[in-house]
């Protein structure tokens, strides 16, 4: 059966408005409303055509609707210097990696979600705990892509065309998860994964926060993580220090 669902995700994924959509495939925008509303159903030839436009293969029309990406639940840096179609471009690139993890998560056993969250706070003490939650200790955090991973939180990359969205974080269902820029470099992805972990841990909710406040908890709490303060020294004393080894 048809979903009008994905026609919307497809449509939005690719950054098309009902206009631009009706001259790539030759249909109205009013059928092509109507399709997307379910008041009618397009016949295969027509969507084959819709397909084609939209550059999906057609069964990704017949599968069940993908899940939603609630936009007041996903953390985007500077969410005002992007566009409308930006923004739905790169939820719709969420939802398609929502259901590419609902088939990972049937098909093989995946770590169970394990980020806990400090909304009442500070962004330094909050990473101090998760550090010590994790068992870090002082030591620089390790790759964090696979720190990440093995507590649970799903991370992709986003598509080439979706860059512009820099990287941004949610939770859906209990599931964290983060879509980070390759074309970073290992440093600056180092720090936009700690980042997204920051909105994970401080602005956990259906609604999260955002805004500069928001970014600069989150730069706080990427520092604290990433390169904690050395604990005390011990005293001086003229005892000969013991090998490391």
């Amino acid at each position: 059966m048809f979903t009008p669902e994905r026609l919307v995700l497809a449509r939005k994924r690719r950054r098309m408005t009902l206009a631009e959509l009706s001259r790539e495939s030759g249909y109205s925008a009013q059928s092509i409303t109507a399709f997307e509303n379910a008041r009618k159903n397009p016949s295969e030839e027509t969507l084959s055509s819709l397909a084609a436009a939209l550059r999906f293969p057609q069964s990704f029309f017949h599968a069940p609707p993908a899940p939603d990406m609630v936009p007041g639940a996903v953390s985007f840096r500077a969410p005002s210097k992007m566009s409308a179609a930006e923004r739905d471009s790169a939820l719709s690139c969420g939802s398609i990696v929502a259901t590419l993890n609902n088939w990972l998560e049937d098909h093989f056993t995946l770590p169970a979600p394990d980020v806990p969250t400090y909304t009442d706070l500070t962004p330094e003490h909050a990473a101090s705990q998760v550090r010590a939650d994790w068992g870090l200790g002082e030591a620089p955090a390790p790759n964090m892509v696979h720190l990440l991973e093995a507590h649970g939180v799903r991370v992709f990359s986003l598509a080439p065309d979706c860059l512009d969205a820099d990287a941004f974080s949610t939770t859906r269902h209990g599931t964290p998860y983060i879509l980070l820029n390759t074309r970073k470099t290992g440093e600056r992805g180092r720090f936009d994964a700690a980042h997204e972990l920051g909105h994970l841990v401080l602005h956990s909710g259906t609604q999260t926060p955002r805004g500069p406040a928001a970014e600069a908890a989150a730069d706080a709490f990427t520092s604290a993580f990433l390169m904690p303060k050395a604990a005390p020294s011990p005293s001086r004393s003229t005892t000969p220090p013991q090998s490391a080894y």
